[in-house]
C-alpha cells in the first residue's frame, strides 16, 4: 500500500540509528508488525484472563455442587 506519511526527523533518524533495515519502508513495516505482534498478544492476555476467571467461577460451583458428598461418611482409612 502506497501511503503519503509526514515523520518527525529526530524520530526517523532514531529509529534508523537501532534498526537493522535499510529502507524507510522496511523500517516502517517493521514496526507496524512490532506494534500488531504486541497489541495481538495483550488482546491474547486479556481473553486468557477472561477465561481463567471464568473457569474460576465455575471450579467453584463444582465444589459446591459436591460438597454433600463430601460429607457422606467416607471411611476414613
Amino acid at each position: 500500500m502506497r501511503t503519503t506519511v509526514v515523520l518527525k526527523d529526530s524520530l526517523v533518524a532514531g529509529a534508523k540509528k537501532y534498526s537493522e533495515e535499510k529502507t524507510l519502508s522496511g523500517l516502517l513495516n517493521a514496526c507496524l508488525a512490532s506494534w500488531v505482534r504486541q497489541h495481538s498478544g495483550k488482546e491474547l492476555e486479556a481473553r486468557l484472563a477472561r477465561e481463567y476467571r471464568e473457569g474460576g467461577a465455575e471450579s467453584e460451583q463444582v465444589s459446591r455442587d459436591f460438597s454433600a458428598v463430601d460429607r457422606e461418611g467416607w471411611p476414613k482409612w
